[in-house]
């Protein structure tokens, strides 16, 4: 099931018969796992073939947070790099000009989380192989979706109408979340690699343990075979015809909401929007985040960014349906918050997200987000 689970996934993005053949890859536990596990085997295999020992991941400063994780587990050095200040796609200069010696991977994102948008993912390839380094494209989010979005008539360009998976290259890796768009129960993601001697670095393989010899091809020594069952069902139930008609869905509710944005007046859409649709407020009495706590009180959960300081909208089959009265509280909750001149709702986490953007200190930020964990966690 899981080589199927893979082979499905492979033909989408650029492999299997009608593509790379070489692609292959494993299933995870989620695309936090995938994330880490490509990072850290792309060091392992640049460690082997080129003596980097001091690696270092070229990443948009949109890039996953899982990127963070991934540097703290393995030392390894982010060098973040902009995205461009109108399209918010990783800006392509900025990351040739990072590129070092020491550089093993570049990261990008079809799509990436905050915004929704795509990367130039051609563009970053020739980068990549021209520095001889990997290149691993986040598509947790739109690795179910994107590849359907000419069959379902999406009219927008996706990626601005670049192709992002195997079939450019010089990627290497990929992480898709089948607990995603794949429809799949939370818990299972795919991570493909261009060819079996890249994977091969992601194994263990301990020959000197009184145990017996041992092979480990993941983090994670047991893992649920019930999870791997369960993807295998919801894609051979799906289907290409299934994902196409979701893709379809999901992509229409999103245009829908992206338009509904912008005729409301303070409002601005952010990048090229995918699935996940991103806006800031233009207007100096409306406070993004004061919406965002009127939203809360109406029954609405948005995810609140910053830098620039923005809320966005995921749209998935569950809630499609539910964007026209999304978009009819919206604009209440702006002339809302437009009315109150600029007094905060009490309760809400408008002045904690306002805190948090203006301290300079960073370190404080997160002693602050480790006391709300402890809080999680001890009650």
């Amino acid at each position: 099931m899981e080589r199927e689970v893979v082979a499905m996934t492979a033909s989408m993005l650029g492999g299997g018969a009608r593509g790379a053949t070489s692609v292959c890859g494993c299933v995870t536990s989620g695309g936090t796992e995938s994330i880490l596990t490509a990072l850290r085997t792309t060091r392992d295999f640049m460690r082997s073939t080129r003596g980097i020992w001091d690696a270092e991941i070229v990443v948009a400063e949109s890039a996953h947070a899982a990127v963070y994780k991934a540097a703290s587990y393995f030392n390894l050095r982010l060098v973040r790099v902009p995205v461009d200040k109108l399209t918010l796609q990783m800006d392509v200069l900025a990351t040739r000009r990072a590129v070092t010696r020491n550089t093993v991977l570049i990261y990008a994102s079809a799509p990436g989380f905050p915004h929704g948008v795509v990367d130039d993912v051609q563009a970053l390839a020739e980068v990549a192989q021209s520095a001889g380094c990997g290149l691993h494209v986040d598509a947790c989010l739109g690795g179910f979706v994107l590849p359907f979005a000419k069959k379902a008539g999406w009219r927008h360009g996706v990626g601005l109408g670049r192709p992002f998976d195997f079939s450019v290259a010089g990627v290497t890796s990929m992480s898709v979340d089948t607990h995603k768009y794949g429809l799949a129960q939370k818990g299972s993601s795919v991570l493909l690699y261009a060819n079996p001697e890249l994977r091969r670095a992601q194994y263990t393989a301990v020959t000197e343990w009184s145990g017996g010899l041992y092979i480990s091809p993941s983090a994670a020594g047991s893992r649920p075979g019930g999870l791997i069952a369960q993807t295998w069902a919801s894609l051979v139930h799906m289907g290409e015809s299934g994902f196409v008609a979701a893709a379809q869905r999901v992509l229409e509710a999103a245009d829908t909401l992206a338009a509904g944005v912008r005729t409301i007046p303070g409002l601005q859409v952010l990048g090229q929007h995918t699935m996940v649709v991103a806006f800031r407020s233009q207007e100096p009495g409306v406070n993004i985040f004061q919406v965002n706590d009127e939203l809360t009180s109406r029954g609405w959960h948005l995810n609140a960014l910053q830098r620039p300081a923005a809320l966005h909208f995921c749209v998935t089959p569950a809630n499609s349906d539910a964007v026209p009265a999304l978009l009819r509280e919206l604009r209440a909750a702006v002339d809302a918050v437009r009315a109150a001149k600029g007094k905060a709702a009490p309760g809400g986490m408008a002045p904690v997200y306002g805190l948090a953007g203006g301290l300079p200190d960073r370190g404080a930020v997160g002693d602050l987000l480790k006391g709300v964990q402890d809080i999680m966690l001890d009650g």
